[in-house]
């Protein structure tokens, strides 16, 4: 345990210091080139650190300060999906005039070191009145600049409600467990406004797949009951309930700034002149909070009657496969036998089939490989179980006809795809062919041979001593080891190690396949332990049977625990990253004990 806790500090030690060694502090403006009396949005940005103090902005002394705030988020980088901090202070200027300025750094002490922003140079252009040409306006698509202008006989907020506000969508409100739902959030706009995301939804309960690479600033052009709008996306996902119940899904909100021009008429005798040359406008800024409609999913259970002993919780369309190797295969090799599940619906939560391995191939855990398209809805693709065993005796061996059975939302019922029976040929090790038989004995007469027999029956003699040595030595070390762990650590050998491929992939830095392999390997060690149908595993359920099990309500609060852990950093992006390695620990700990 002392060994543990050390390797578990120094890995907080070195990933605290690789997370120092990455803080970033920048300026960004959101536009190169602007004119006198236009808004235009100035951020000073640190990434890597939540200790940011003494935060000091330059003097803006050409310009107004029309509004200063500040933003802390959460965010995910490439490779590995790693979670940084982020900072922001945020300012919107408007130039008093004309030229080229600098907009200088900002500085700050950021984890005890002074560190400066880089300073970027904007242009400022003369002032420029939306009214200099009206037929452009009128041919645009979605009239921004018009819609902007603010008359005295307006009701603002009407205005802001018409053309500025956010929409959460959902393919379904009423699903099965594991079904797929597609869940999207955009910001829709037809007023000039500078936006800055506050809160991106966290949707706890479902497995998320997101369907975009990265979320970006540039905006489409969509039409809503015929209405065109410009269209921000804020979050696309696949979902997949985890289980029943009513799912109330979380907001998206915006902090947004309007940029209104007001508009005062004069009469005249002449209308045309009046809309060219007798308007006042002035400049007018409206901040405003926009949060998104709510939203919520009703998860029925997947229906116990008729539900197959082997359902293992696949909720889609999906067909098995087994593939063996094309070569031959000889005593001793290496065999690598792929199952292989191929389909729509819920892939990231599927585990692999009851196989009926024959008599003498021993199979170690599978590795398991997932490929799927993101951008399809619903989820299509395929997982992959490999597993890998030595060829056992020569001889045939027969791999049955193995069923997979996944519930159809679209028939609402139980469905089943069964592989073909597979026969597995291991041929006799590749080695030196026998003697043939001769009526004549072979006489070794010292005379009649040859001498380089004698030098090669030598050195054949000294190979076989040294390999029998290195056998003892191994075997008296491997009996030393066994001894030591036994007495140490004092856990039963023969067990299987469910925690092999998740602590793998955390040596690996993928974190996001270590959480699933913990997850995945609590469940099949509460299965073991419980006599359920798999669509009853909940934490719930679970939690009420290990009780009556004789299972420890401590040890039945670490599994719920760990549980979380793993939905918190799968599902919750917004949340700062758990550390790993205590994460594996409690899982370590947890199995071991419902398995005592």
């Amino acid at each position: 345990m002392q060994i543990r806790r050390f390797i578990t500090l120094l890995v907080l030690m070195v990933f605290s210091f690789a997370l120092k060694a990455q803080v970033k502090f920048y300026t960004l403006v959101t536009e190169q080139q602007v004119s006198v009396g236009q808004p235009f949005q100035v951020q000073y940005v640190s990434e890597g650190s939540s200790d940011v103090q003494s935060f000091s902005m330059p003097d803006f002394a050409n310009f107004n300060i029309l509004e200063s705030f500040e933003s802390k988020s959460t965010s995910f980088t490439s490779p590995g999906l790693k979670m940084i901090d982020v900072y922001s202070r945020i300012v919107v200027l408007s130039a008093k005039k004309t030229g080229k300025f600098t907009i200088a750094g900002a500085s700050a002490i950021i984890d005890g070191k002074k560190m400066r922003s880089n300073s970027l140079r904007i242009r400022i252009l003369p002032r420029i009145y939306g009214s200099q040409s009206i037929v452009e306006r009128f041919e645009e698509e979605v009239p921004v600049e018009r819609l902007s202008e603010l008359r005295p006989s307006e009701n603002i907020e009407k205005k802001i409600n018409e053309n500025l506000f956010v929409r959460a969508s959902a393919s379904k409100t009423s699903c099965y467990e594991g079904e797929d739902v597609m869940l999207t959030y955009k910001l829709y706009s037809r007023l000039n406004n500078t936006a800055q995301i506050l809160k991106r939804p966290s949707l706890t309960g479902l497995s998320v797949v997101e369907m975009v690479d990265s979320y970006d600033s540039r905006p489409e052009i969509e039409k809503l009951n015929g209405v065109p709008y410009y269209v921000n996306l804020i979050r696309k996902v696949q979902g997949f309930p985890l289980q029943a119940g009513r799912i109330d899904l979380d907001v998206a909100q915006i902090s947004s700034l309007i940029h209104f021009v007001k508009v005062t008429e004069t009469r005249s005798s002449n209308r045309f002149d009046d809309l060219l040359a007798n308007r006042q406008r002035t400049g007018y800024d409206h901040p405003v909070t926009l949060t998104s409609n709510p939203l919520a999913i009703e998860v029925k259970p997947l229906p116990v009657e008729n539900q197959p002993a082997a359902f293992t919780g696949a909720v889609g369309q999906f067909n098995l496969n087994i593939t063996i190797p094309k070569t031959e295969l000889h005593t001793g090799d290496l065999v690598k036998i792929q199952v292989i599940l191929d389909g729509a619906g819920n892939i990231p939560l599927l585990v692999p089939p009851i196989i009926n391995w024959p008599s003498g191939v021993d199979t170690a855990e599978p590795i398991v490989k997932e490929e799927f398209d993101k951008y399809s809805f619903p989820l299509k693709g395929h997982k992959i179980f490999e597993y890998s065993f030595t060829a056992p005796e020569a001889g045939q061996y027969i791999i049955p006809a193995t069923d997979y059975y996944y519930f159809n939302p679209t028939t609402r019922g139980y469905e089943k795809s069964e592989s073909d029976s597979i026969v597995l040929t291991i041929k006799p090790a590749v080695g030196r062919k026998p003697i043939e038989e001769n009526n004549q004995p072979l006489a070794f007469v010292r005379g009649k041979v040859p001498l380089q027999l004698y030098w090669f029956a030598a050195v054949v003699v000294l190979i076989v001593a040294w390999v029998i040595i290195q056998v003892m030595r191994a075997r008296k070390e491997s009996r030393v080891k066994k001894s030591a762990i036994v007495q140490n650590v004092q856990l039963p050998v023969t067990k299987p190690n469910r925690l092999e491929n998740a602590r793998r992939e955390l040596e690996q830095g993928d974190t996001v396949k270590f959480y699933q392999e913990v997850q995945q390997a609590i469940w099949l060690v509460v299965a073991d332990t419980v006599d359920v149908l798999p669509s009853r595993l909940n934490k719930r359920n679970v939690a009420t049977l290990l009780e009556t099990k004789g299972v420890s309500s401590a040890t039945i609060s670490d599994l719920l625990l760990v549980l979380n852990e793993c939905e918190w950093a799968l599902y919750v992006p917004d949340l700062k990253q758990q550390d790993g390695w205590l994460t594996f620990a409690r899982a370590e700990a947890v199995i071991e004990s419902i398995s005592s």
